[in-house]
């Protein structure tokens, strides 16, 4: 009887450990692409000898055909205690009471830093053949709500069949479900056979069944506007109309995922919110570590401690940190104006050429030299004899008719142009302009404080702010025209500028200080990721950012100019006030050498008369006269 007995059990035994040993199979060449072909193994504490040698011929079975068929890289240490592992790698626990489970699970999620994986629990029978009691729903619940709290969700339970001896059901929870939100309920996946199995891993539903979702955000025009209701309109509470990309996004997820959301905006200064090194945490980012919202969408600049805690999504949007200045026109004097259209060095030659001419003619030159300048013709009595002053006044009647053609059109050219702005293209320029730059600190540890950066600011130079503060800042340096670069990104300044263009200005400067990528962040492995991050690829791969781009950022508002208004304008009296003093200052100086040339002209005639009219000769006009007497005379005779 006794070796009767033994020869059972032992076939009860065998005919076991081959059906869970068949089913671990199974699982493992379903899923080797998954895992990468990585297998980490061990068993935890049993409660009798027994069990242990049901584990250990299980794994004699299971070990070889793994490795032949599969091509499985085995590692037997266990979990917690393993140095090198892949974060996609499956891990199979062999137990016989979740309760061991249970209590080793803190040390598996010690060890599990990456909070990543596929996990297999088999739950094995206590005594050899003997089938193990059936597993009551509730403590499976309760496993499967502590693997839900601490973010690790491709878990899957094998455990005796309940309905049949010699099935092995697996099992698994879906944290989402028709009237189930975040309730972890266990769910039947599959019955270890390879006509019934199906996937068993990133099995994540993408269907939410109208659960509620919180969203740390606040505004930050463009990328999200909240759109306040009409008058007489009812606004849900929390549940404001999103505008902008991100708005537009949430909004089309909520609608694909079907899952309804509340906006819990950030209180206090800071608004993105920090991950310090002691591990404390401030505004959105602080919100999302301490369970108070399920994720956060925005630009954050990833670090270490960012991407240690959080999950991302795919980027869906990625934009430019500047230094943005309001507008300053360059300042330019009257004589620079005046003599802007030719370079110093033609003005010298100018002067030389106007020397030697005064040099080379009589002293009348003067005259005719400003009338050839300012385009008047020579009048006949002012054309000098001299044949060689003749050919020197020529050349020079030709040399300023091709001047003075030049400078007209350098100055229509200069006075046509858009008015010069000062140069701010880089941040060595900005530094040597006298700017001061305000940034958050975030920013100016990041890109100005770093040991590896190339950029060294003194701290007089920098003012740091809020990120809350950004905003009124804009308004209150415009106001001012303080010289002041704040850090700010491409698209909040070209949304800026065009609420009020004849006002509001400010330009950006074509240096990159930072690059941002878009993305919505998840607490570390949060089932949402996978499920969002799967419909954002989708989502951009249609163009939709890139549309939204074409038709909400207007490009000619990142350029503005205070006097340019897109259009040609007419030539005024203003415009040519440097020619019109130039011609002044001509007709001046022609005036008065006309007027000293006329007074020596006069001085030297009255010379001549009084030398013509010398005292030696007292009766000269008698002389002069007495032919007309004859004349007289004789008439008188006749």
């Amino acid at each position: 009887m006794m070796l009767l007995l033994g020869s059972t059990a032992t076939a009860v035994a065998t005919t076991s450990v081959d059906r869970w040993a068949s089913c671990v199979d199974e699982i493992l060449l379903q899923n080797a692409d998954i895992v990468r072909h990585e297998l980490n193994l061990y068993a935890l504490g049993s409660s009798g000898e027994g069990t242990s040698n049901f584990h250990r011929d299980l794994l004699d079975r299971l070990l070889p055909t793994v490795v032949q068929r599969s091509h499985f890289t085995i590692n037997l240490a266990p979990y917690p205690e393993t140095v090198n592992f892949n974060r996609r790698n499956l891990v199979l626990i062999l137990s016989d009471d979740l309760s061991h489970f249970n209590k080793h699970l803190p040390r598996l999620v010690e060890k599990n830093v990456e909070q990543r994986g596929y996990f297999l629990l088999l739950l094995l029978p206590r005594v050899v053949g003997v089938p193990s009691p059936v597993v009551s729903e509730q403590a499976v619940a309760k496993t499967f709500r502590l693997l839900w709290s601490v973010r690790i969700h491709n878990v899957v339970l094998a455990v005796e069949s309940s309905s049949t001896s010699e099935g092995i059901d697996l099992l698994g929870y879906d944290p989402f479900g028709p009237g189930c939100c975040w309730c972890s309920r266990p769910k039947r996946l599959a019955q270890c056979a390879p006509a019934a199995m199906r996937q068993l891993y990133d099995r994540f539903e993408r269907n939410l069944y109208g659960c509620q979702l919180r969203i740390a955000s606040f505004e930050r025009a463009p990328f999200l506007e909240f759109v306040h209701p009409a008058n007489g309109t009812q606004q849900p509470p929390g549940r404001p109309k999103l505008a902008g990309i991100e708005g537009n996004l949430v909004e089309l997820l909520a609608s694909q995922l079907n899952f309804r959301f509340t906006v819990v905006q950030p209180s206090g200064n800071y608004m993105w919110g920090r991950i310090y090194p002691n591990g404390s945490a401030t505004g959105a980012i602080g919100m999302l570590l301490d369970g108070t919202v399920h994720l956060t969408v925005g630009g954050y600049f990833p670090y270490p401690a960012l991407l240690t805690a959080t999950s991302q999504s795919h980027s869906y949007y990625t934009t430019d940190l500047v230094l943005a200045v309001p507008e300053e026109l360059a300042s330019l004097s009257p004589l620079e104006q005046l003599l802007k259209p030719f370079q110093p060095a033609i003005w010298v030659l100018l002067a030389l050429e106007l020397t030697l001419g005064l040099l080379a003619l009589r002293r009348t030159a003067t005259l005719h030299f400003w009338r050839t300048v300012i385009g008047e013709s020579m009048p006949d009595p002012a054309i000098p004899r001299r044949t060689l002053t003749r050919f020197i006044l020529l050349l020079w009647i030709m040399h300023s008719t091709l001047l003075r053609e030049c400078y007209k059109g350098s100055l229509v050219g200069f006075l046509t142009e858009a008015n010069p702005l000062a140069d701010i293209r880089s941040l060595e320029v900005l530094i040597r302009s006298g700017y001061r730059f305000a940034m958050t600190e975030t920013v100016y540890h990041k890109v100005f404080d770093d040991a590896s950066s190339h950029h060294w600011l003194h701290p007089s130079q920098v003012q740091l702010i809020k990120s809350s503060d950004r905003q009124r800042l804009l308004e209150r340096t415009i106001l001012s025209r303080h010289r002041l670069a704040i850090a700010y990104t491409r698209e909040e300044i070209i949304d800026f500028n065009s609420r009020n263009r004849s006002n509001i200005n400010f330009r950006v400067s074509d240096e990159t200080l930072l690059t941002y990528h878009f993305a919505m962040y998840f607490k570390r492995s949060s089932p949402l990721a996978g499920a969002f991050d799967w419909y954002i690829r989708r989502i951009v791969a249609t163009g939709f950012v890139a549309r939204w781009t074409h038709q909400s950022l207007d490009l000619r508002f990142e350029r503005p100019t205070l006097a340019g208004t897109g259009q040609a304008e007419v030539l005024q009296m203003h415009h040519l006030h440097g020619s019109y003093l130039l011609l002044f200052a001509g007709l001046l100086l022609a005036t008065l050498a006309f007027t000293l040339e006329h007074a020596v002209a006069r001085w030297y005639g009255r010379a001549r008369v009084a030398r013509a009219t010398n005292p030696r000769y007292p009766y000269l006009h008698e002389l002069k006269q007495y032919p007309a007497a004859q004349r007289r005379k004789r008439r008188r005779q006749r």
